[in-house]
């Protein structure tokens, strides 16, 4: 697969998650998590099943900064 095909594909499977009503933090790809991580720092999150989940609207806030911004850290696309 073309390594770029396989970003964008992985941007898209980040967009597919916002259509969700309840997104846990183990659902976003591991590339992405300290980005993630680091914008929700502060926030008040909540736990089900031990797992840490991301409000929609949070989430969708987070999209919007990678789309104007970009990543906070340097992504390694690891096949």
């Amino acid at each position: 697969m073309n390594e770029l095909v396989f970003i964008s594909e992985s941007i898209r499977s980040l967009q597919s998650l916002s259509k969700k009503e309840t997104i846990f933090l183990d659902d976003i790809q591991q590339e992405f998590q300290a980005d993630l991580q680091n914008y929700i720092a502060g926030e008040t999150l909540s736990a089900r099943n031990g797992k840490l989940i991301i409000g929609n609207n949070l989430y969708k806030k987070w999209l919007s900064k990678i789309r104007t911004k970009g990543f906070d850290y340097e992504i390694d696309f690891k096949r």
